[in-house]
């Protein structure tokens, strides 16, 4: 466990540490230059201009759509429609440089800025396409990739099916506000889905590390066991395969790691 990861774990844990720290602490396992002091002065900044606006508001609507407004048509963030699978997507300070993202990312800038401001905003866990919470329980919802847009029942019905098929329907299960870990989790998912995709191992590598550590999930493990395979590093491999069906004897796909495992001790080629 690196001591990037440990340190992850740690701000997870504490319950005062806002969102936007645990992403920073993400992008910095692959940006050894990015530190928290600097992040949090640049989210100050993009606040800044709206703070004595938002003390003459009360109304929780219109402060809501005075955040928003803010957000997109003065600062500019948008979501990356044209690169939606580029990890850059992924990494908070980049967002916060190119003003683009995808809909986890650009929630966390929703939130950090609304905190700096006195709005309460919460990232929402709904399948497919993570959303924003302004102004609590009673509060609205929108769409961080679309630029704030507010959802009715009708938009969120759309949003379901398009992520769940045709005869899914929308569950209070999938308006639940979610904590930091889960959406690190989810950041991270996204992060080993795009470089998996990618055939870049050695992050994958990375990313699993982190997942393992924030879910514990045997799967981690073989994963980053396969990736280990890929890059040619057997001994790793093997002790991460090794580990995988200790973890989990009875998985479906035990019987087929075992047999990569022989071929990583024995001759090294790349599982295919």
């Amino acid at each position: 466990m690196s001591a990037a990861l440990s340190a992850l774990s740690a701000l997870i844990d504490d319950p005062e540490t806002p969102v936007e720290r645990v992403a920073c602490a993400i992008a910095a396992d692959f940006y050894a230059d990015l530190a928290w002091p600097a992040l949090d002065a640049a989210l100050d900044a993009l606040a800044e201009p709206l703070r004595a606006r938002m003390q003459r508001l009360t109304d929780p609507r219109q402060r809501a759509s005075a955040l928003t407004a803010h957000c997109y048509s003065t600062l500019g963030f948008r979501g990356d429609e044209e690169r939606y699978y580029d990890p850059q997507n992924s990494f908070i300070h980049r967002v916060i440089e190119r003003r683009r993202g995808i809909p986890i990312t650009l929630a966390v800038v929703l939130i950090a800025v609304g905190a700096r401001v006195g709005v309460r905003v919460e990232g929402v866990g709904f399948p497919g396409h993570f959303l924003g919470r302004i102004g609590g329980d009673d509060g609205v919802l929108v769409d961080p990739f679309n630029r704030g847009q507010t959802l009715d029942a009708a938009a969120l019905e759309r949003l379901i099916r398009r992520s769940l098929g045709p005869r899914a329907s929308v569950t209070p299960q999938h308006l639940v506000a979610v904590d930091n870990r889960a959406i690190a989790t989810r950041m991270l998912t996204n992060l080993d889905a795009i470089y998996s995709s990618r055939g870049e191992h050695a992050h994958a590598m990375l990313v699993c590390d982190r997942l393992f550590e924030l879910d514990g999930r045997p799967e981690r493990v073989r994963d980053r066991g396969l990736h280990a395979l890929a890059l040619g590093a057997n001994e790793s491999a093997a002790s991460d395969l090794r580990r995988y069906v200790e973890l989990a004897p009875n998985a479906s796909d035990a019987p087929r790691i075992q047999a990569a495992i022989e071929r990583a001790k024995s001759d090294g080629r790349p599982l295919n």
